[in-house]
């Protein structure tokens, strides 16, 4: 039981590692094979002005991420909690 448990934590903290991982790098959107319309590039551009979009994604990601981590850690505490009574 014990190791079981201790395989479950650590394939889950393999998992949120390999998570966080895949939200750092940074996406190069002209290396992609697909073209965005130039009349959906001008207005994103234009919108771009008002509302930061790139920083909105990064705020976003970091608060899933956030969000996410503190779920793994409760989940962790709740085992944790029931094997020690």
């Amino acid at each position: 039981m014990i190791t079981g448990l201790i395989d479950f934590i650590t394939g889950a903290a393999l998992q949120l590692v390999l998570l966080l991982l895949s939200l750092l790098p940074a996406v190069d959107l002209s290396a992609l094979p697909l073209a965005m319309p130039q009349g959906v590039a001008d207005a994103l551009g234009a919108l771009n002005w008002f509302v930061p979009v790139g920083d909105l994604i990064d705020i976003l990601t970091t608060w899933i991420g956030l969000v996410l981590a503190v779920n793994v850690a409760m989940v962790v505490q709740r085992v944790i909690s029931t094997v020690d009574r």
